[in-house]
């Protein structure tokens, strides 16, 4: 083959440009300490740390949803203990007005303080996180989820939960329906009703001997829960009077005069009645007895309501007859409910700390086997920038030998 000068340069060159190529590649994996540097140096270890890095970014952004969740669940215990502190203090109260001593003034003096503590409740009941969204209104968080006062609370929200994801299988609640926690306290059976033997008309004691007791009736209707009345014997109707007590209106509002039976009030009331003697067998009241009857609401601030009322106007039986017996169950089923929330919400931040452990390792992990798919070995490659740099040099000396060969140094 003849070897012409042309082609010695431009071996020569091509040479010298691929040992600088080799060599600049190698600079640039120290400098950047990256091993791959595009997809063409290891096509297989690319796609692998690609997959990874996609894998870990998932992973970044389920443990930002779970720090986001375990705020909105701090936040949510931090009002539920608020809501329970009340509650329990609610309760202590209304076992103080139980004191027979108590003259109505000063049960006057309880019912403003459980006035004040009914707002603070309502107004933990309209919490709103950092971003102004509402806790309990569900799906509805731009909805101040209950509205009123001590003569009704209307809840506004709906039953929805808001959720966040926190794993590829896992979301998580971090809201509660209002109603769920403040409406739905105690179960409607016959334990709502509370009926008590009041005093005569004149203040004396009832005749007879004779006592009420209710159960709720089959037709009761949600609009037939939370209510107090005072029932009053006429003999010479014969029947019974009803008057009831609603909470903000000074004055009773009558509700059936002349009922010829108990059996009659059940479809007004909701309520079966009977009233019997010591001995357990039905009996009719004398003329001008009275009685009391509470009957409860699955709504705690409902119930809440009628005790207080019940403070500032006391009724037939007074605290001690039935007021505070409705208080105390109405108040532990809303303490239990408060505390059943707590629980669940607990349970949740157990858990938000094990995937906060559990992403945390993968993180590592990913991180792990990404830097050695990806990362550069600096023992190797300045031992090859070394080597290359050899290989340079030997390359720019022969060629600079080579290239001085010429016949015309013979001339």
């Amino acid at each position: 083959m003849r070897i012409s000068t042309s082609m010695i340069y431009d071996k020569g060159i091509n040479s010298l440009q691929s040992q600088w190529s080799d060599l600049l590649h190698t600079q640039q994996q120290l400098s950047t300490g990256r091993r791959v540097l595009t997809p063409a140096d290891d096509p297989i270890a690319a796609s692998r740390a690609l997959e990874l890095g996609q894998s870990k970014g998932v992973n970044a952004q389920f443990m930002t949803n779970t720090g986001y969740a375990e705020d909105r669940l701090n936040l949510l215990e931090n009002k539920l203990t608020g809501a329970g502190d009340i509650l329990q203090y609610i309760r202590e109260k209304t076992v103080a007005a139980g004191n027979a001593a108590y003259s109505d003034k000063e049960l006057g003096y309880l019912a403003t303080d459980l006035r004040a503590q009914f707002d603070g409740l309502l107004a933990l009941a309209n919490s709103q996180d950092g971003t102004g969204d509402y806790l309990f209104s569900g799906y509805r968080s731009n909805d101040t989820p209950f509205t009123g006062n001590l003569a009704g609370v209307s809840y506004n929200g709906d039953h929805g939960t808001q959720t966040v994801q926190v794993s590829a299988s896992r979301f998580m609640a971090v809201s509660l329906p209002g109603m769920d926690i403040f409406g739905s306290t105690r179960k409607i059976d016959d334990s709502l009703v509370q009926a008590s033997t009041g005093t005569h008309t004149d203040g004396s004691a009832n005749t007879g001997g004779t006592t009420l007791s209710g159960t709720l009736s089959s037709t009761v209707s949600t609009s037939q829960l939370g209510h107090r009345y005072e029932i009053i014997y006429d003999a010479a109707t014969p029947g019974y009077d009803v008057y009831e007590y609603q909470p903000g209106n000074p004055s009773k509002v009558t509700v059936a005069t002349g009922a010829a039976s108990l059996a009659s009030l059940a479809a007004t009331l909701g309520i079966d009645l009977q009233m019997t003697d010591s001995s357990g067998a039905a009996a009719t009241p004398g003329d001008g007895d009275r009685f009391e009857l509470f009957v409860g609401s699955p709504d705690m601030f409902k119930n809440l309501g009628l005790l207080i009322d019940s403070m500032e106007r006391p009724g037939p039986s007074g605290m001690a007859g039935g007021a505070v017996a409705f208080g105390l169950n109405s108040i532990d089923g809303a303490i239990d409910n408060v505390l059943k929330t707590r629980a669940q919400v607990g349970s949740q931040l157990v858990e938000t700390e094990s995937l906060q452990t559990i992403g945390s390792d993968l993180d590592l992990q990913y991180a792990t086997v990404i830097s050695g798919l990806m990362d550069v070995d600096y023992a190797e490659a300045i031992s090859n920038l070394t080597q290359q740099q050899t290989y340079l040099e030997a390359a720019q000396q022969s060629f600079l030998k080579v290239s001085g060969l010429s016949l015309f140094n013979y001339i």
